[in-house]
């Protein structure tokens, strides 16, 4: 069976609970070889990546991101579905809240942000909208159905951690028009979209970002803050899998068709 569709999650997301008959597989990619779980969601079968490890030993700024990604391409993935655990920018976003991010901004810095070249090519791909509108689309019509609320329009602003960001720093994301924190979700998203790849995040509410209240952040609150959405998120993952058309296209589909000079 083709595994057209892949799951990547981040820190308090290290399993699906609805995924079944789940194997490992070790898939060897030019970047670095990746361990991917490979098992059923429905009728679906599915590739699974979570970018930290399983217990939460590879810290964001040290994520093979191209290999991650490749490996996905390797195992035919046409769309991947992710999590961006985030901090918020907004207090009418408190932790628990979901929220569809549709923009990044990028403060990271030493990562490598592109496959290219690749095979004697260099690509320059179109990121004016950065994540996949099918998907987006599909998500929020299920979260919908499933009286799930989530919301919408979010810019992402990515720091390359391990460290939390300093009030200083969530005082210019704000005033630059950012509204969630993280340290994953770039460039992650961007190499999805150098191998056609849909990709569609939804960010994950686990504390309010630096300054925005009177304690300090700690790894503690963000895990407390976590445990409840797995089962949330699991239902609504499996929900838009099991409702993608068939065929499948979309504009991430013809990323690279006019992409080289």
């Amino acid at each position: 069976m083709t595994i057209r569709t892949g799951f990547i999650t981040g820190t308090g997301f290290y399993t699906l609970p609805n995924i079944k008959n789940v194997r490992l597989e070790n898939v060897q990619t030019p970047f670095g070889d990746v361990s991917v779980e490979i098992g059923k969601l429905g009728e679906e079968e599915i590739a699974f990546i979570a970018r930290h490890g399983k217990q939460h030993t590879i810290a964001p700024d040290k994520i093979n991101f191209r290999a991650n990604i490749y490996a996905m391409h390797m195992l035919g993935v046409e769309r991947i579905l992710a999590t961006s655990v985030s901090g918020s920018l907004h207090l009418a976003w408190p932790p628990g809240t979901l929220v569809l991010i549709d923009q990044f901004l990028d403060f990271t810095k030493g990562r490598v942000q592109s496959f290219y070249p690749l095979d004697g090519k260099l690509a320059h791909v179109d990121v004016t909208d950065p994540y996949c509108p099918t998907m987006r689309q599909l998500l929020m019509d299920k979260a919908h159905e499933m009286n799930i609320p989530l919301q919408q329009g979010a810019t992402y602003a990515c720091f390359s951690g391990p460290r939390f960001e300093t009030r200083a720093e969530i005082e210019m994301v704000r005033r630059l028009g950012g509204d969630l924190v993280g340290q994953t979700n770039f460039p992650e998203s961007m190499l999805a979209r150098e191998m056609a790849i849909c990709y569609a995040t939804v960010g994950v509410v686990s504390n309010l970002a630096a300054g925005m209240k009177n304690s300090s952040v700690t790894a503690t609150e963000v895990t407390l803050n976590l445990k409840s959405l797995g089962d949330t998120i699991a239902n609504l993952f499996e929900a838009v899998v099991c409702s993608l058309p068939e065929p499948y296209d979309c504009s991430c589909c013809h990323a690279l068709d006019e992409a080289f000079l």
